[in-house]
């Protein structure tokens, strides 16, 4: 009986023991997987940062290279610590779970914190060279403009040797700045301005000014000069005048495009003058009414045009002031009229009224339209005579003491009391 109760406890006891071992195995796998997976959650938080750090570090140091102008040394030092944060990223950039590794037997922290470690000297070498721009900004704005625009105008095609020395010297003040001589780079850059301005000049000079000597010198050995000593001293003064505006100021543009105009026309001027003395003196033995009927002929065909007169029998000085009588009454007589014509205007309101009614047939707005087309010609007719008037008057209109056969071909033109002559209309 006692075997009996024996074997039942030993039975009750074992038991008991494989239920306790049964229930407790599923606790402590349950615990195994959240730790392990807690730690890969944290592994890959700690690649994906270090992962976004890289990706906004290799940006920024593609703009560092820019900074170079500042102090080649400085970002040589930047990239230099790059290369070393970059060279342990690349060890577990394929392998998150090495982040969390041990970086060696030699340090306690891992690939991952080394690498943020690395990147922080990034970080302060690329903050000092920022602080040295600034500084630079601040100090050499006038130098960094000056070279600017030097650039904007292509100087380095025009005079090649002369921008490498400047830019050069550019770049020399760069590094006073960057080994703390201020003092130095202010004073340097004084000369620098004077040496880059100087620059800008013989640019626009050499672009506008240049072509326009050439092309008077080339009339001065055909003799234009001596042949048309008034016109050309004229042209050259306007070409005087040009270069002295570009050296004043190189950078304006509208002022210095009106100077080169009044050049050319000039020295237009003064061709078709030299060419028409060269023509005087080409006539032989005096024969110069075929030269003078032509001047009288062309005045007479604008007395024609304007009314109709004839007015060949009286002197071509007498006939040019009549003329030009006319026409200053006629341009006071077209300036008096208001800008938009009463007749005009009637007829415009009149062609409203027509297109406005519908009863009104297509032929009456034909022959409104027509009239006021009329108008229009008559008036842009007037204005053209009148453009076309000032320009001849002006081309043939001789002086108080007009040209004789006997008198010697110089004394062909002379200029007005004021020693100028005045352009065509």
């Amino acid at each position: 009986m006692n075997n009996l109760t024996l074997s039942a406890l030993a039975i009750a006891l074992a038991m008991s023991v494989t239920a306790c071992q049964s229930t407790s195995e599923p606790a402590q796998i349950a615990s195994e997987t959240n730790g392990s997976s807690q730690q890969s959650t944290n592994t890959l938080e700690i690649y994906e940062k270090a992962k976004s750090d890289y990706a906004e570090w290799l940006s920024k140091m593609e703009e560092s290279q820019a900074l170079r102008l500042y102090s080649a040394d400085a970002v040589d030092d930047l990239f230099d610590a790059w290369e070393e944060a970059v060279d342990v990223y690349s060890d577990f950039d394929a392998d998150p779970e090495k982040a969390v590794e041990s970086y060696s037997m030699f340090s306690s922290g891992t690939y991952a914190e080394t690498f943020e470690k690395r990147l922080g000297e990034v970080a302060a070498l690329h903050a000092e060279l920022l602080i040295l721009k600034q500084t630079a900004d601040n100090l050499l704005a006038e130098a960094i403009t000056e070279m600017a625009y030097l650039d904007s105008i292509n100087a380095d095609e025009v005079f090649s040797s002369r921008y490498k020395r400047i830019a050069k010297e550019y770049r020399s003040l760069f590094e006073y700045v960057a080994d703390n001589d201020l003092d130095d780079a202010q004073v340097k850059q004084i000369r620098f301005l004077e040496n880059a301005k100087s620059l800008e000049i013989a640019v626009v000079l050499k672009r506008n000014i240049e072509p326009l000597q050439k092309e008077l010198a080339l009339l001065r050995q055909e003799g234009f000069k001596t042949i048309a000593p008034i016109s050309y001293a004229k042209a050259n003064a306007s070409l005087d005048q040009a270069e002295a505006t570009v050296s004043a100021d190189p950078r304006a543009v509208d002022v210095i495009e009106q100077a080169v105009f009044l050049v050319n026309f000039e020295i237009d001027h003064l061709q078709h003058i030299g060419l028409e003395v060269k023509r005087f003196k080409g006539v032989s033995n005096g024969k110069f009414e075929p030269l003078i009927l032509a001047l009288e002929n062309q005045i007479h065909r604008i007395s024609q045009a304007l009314d109709k007169q004839d007015l060949r029998d009286k002197p071509i000085k007498q006939q040019t002031d009549l003329l030009a009588g006319q026409a200053e009454t006629l341009v006071k007589s077209l300036n008096s009229q208001p800008d938009v014509d009463p007749q005009l205007a009637e007829l415009m309101a009149k062609l409203d009224e027509v297109n406005s009614d519908l009863s009104n047939t297509e032929q009456q707005v034909d022959v409104l339209s027509a009239q006021v087309v009329t108008l229009e010609a008559k008036k842009a007719s007037d204005e053209s005579l009148i453009d076309d008037l000032r320009m001849v008057i002006d081309t043939i209109k001789p002086t108080d003491n007009s040209v004789a056969p006997t008198e010697d071909s110089s004394s062909v033109a002379e200029p007005n009391g004021d020693g100028t002559e005045q352009p065509k209309v």
